[in-house]
């Protein structure tokens, strides 16, 4: 008898998740600290918590502006073809699980132009020879983020559509939560404004989608889902891997709870400070 063929996960369309809108009012509150259960959490909760938390964030920051571009010499056309220039092509790490044509139509939706539209990083012939400081890099990296106007599509319409196109499991909702509270509050390196948030969150499901999962949804259908194109949506998806350091797996249960509970209490915290005013003090009373 001959032996089976060996499996092909990502050959497997019958592994994809069912299609439909999903609404954040409608899901369950997100529970209190001490009965956080990340590995029963339905993606609704999760969605809730990343969307309520990023508001709050965004509404707390208020604009800020992108850091402005470097002045350089503008590289010239046909890199590729220079000898002695060593230009570095992603390749795909696996393929994405194909999907049915009647399931491959989405509605179109468009974010506003990016602030950064070129490639900030110079092409040297050696890896490393004449690099910028690593603090224009990280600067460089940011202004990819910020769009020129504030997107029109409100956030909760934005992950409803990513989650409706693309539907994701509660783990990548969570760890792109806790990729974009490292990268605006705890590294620094993006502000969360809403000129910044909805690339924000793009680029960190797409990153926590292929480091959590084994399924893949193609990297232009995710592009058109989320109303960029394919070429900025990798180069996103990249600046999040550098700019966190390539730490992005969550190998135990409690380091993803303590992350998603970071980002309630961050969302929680500043919406505390803005109700009360600077006027006011608390005292103690003085006992007798």
């Amino acid at each position: 008898m001959n032996p089976p063929s060996a499996p092909n996960p990502a050959g497997d369309a019958g592994v994809l998740p069912e299609f439909a809108s999903l609404s954040i009012q409608d899901a369950p509150s997100p529970p209190e600290e001490e009965e956080l259960d990340v590995m029963n959490m339905t993606r609704e909760t999760a969605m809730k918590i990343l969307v309520r938390s990023i508001l709050a964030l965004a509404n707390a920051a208020g604009e800020i502006p992108a850091t402005p571009a470097l002045s350089r010499p503008s590289t010239p056309q046909g890199k590729e073809n220079v000898p002695g220039i060593h230009v570095h092509r992603r390749t795909a790490s696996r393929p994405a699980t194909p999907i049915p044509a009647e399931r491959a139509r989405t509605s179109k939706t468009e974010l506003e132009q990016p602030e950064a539209h070129h490639d900030e990083p110079t092409i040297t012939s050696d890896i490393g020879a004449g690099a910028e400081p690593i603090y224009v890099q990280r600067a460089n990296m940011a202004r990819k983020f910020f769009s020129k106007s504030v997107p029109k599509v409100s956030l909760e319409d934005y992950v409803n559509r990513i989650q409706q196109y693309c539907p994701l499991s509660t783990a990548v909702w969570l760890a792109a939560g806790s990729y974009v509270l490292r990268l605006s509050l705890t590294e620094k390196y993006v502000p969360l404004t809403h000129r910044t948030m909805h690339r924000l969150v793009l680029a960190c499901l797409t990153t926590a989608m292929k480091t959590l999962e084994d399924h893949r949804w193609p990297q232009k259908r995710l592009a058109a889902v989320g109303g960029v194109d394919e070429i900025a949506l990798s180069r996103l998806e990249i600046c999040v891997e550098f700019l966190l350091d390539f730490d992005l797996q969550f190998l135990s249960e409690g380091r993803l709870t303590e992350s998603t509970i970071a980002l309630q209490k961050a969302g929680q915290a500043v919406v505390m400070n803005a109700k009360l005013p600077a006027s006011f003090n608390l005292r103690m009373p003085k006992l007798r």
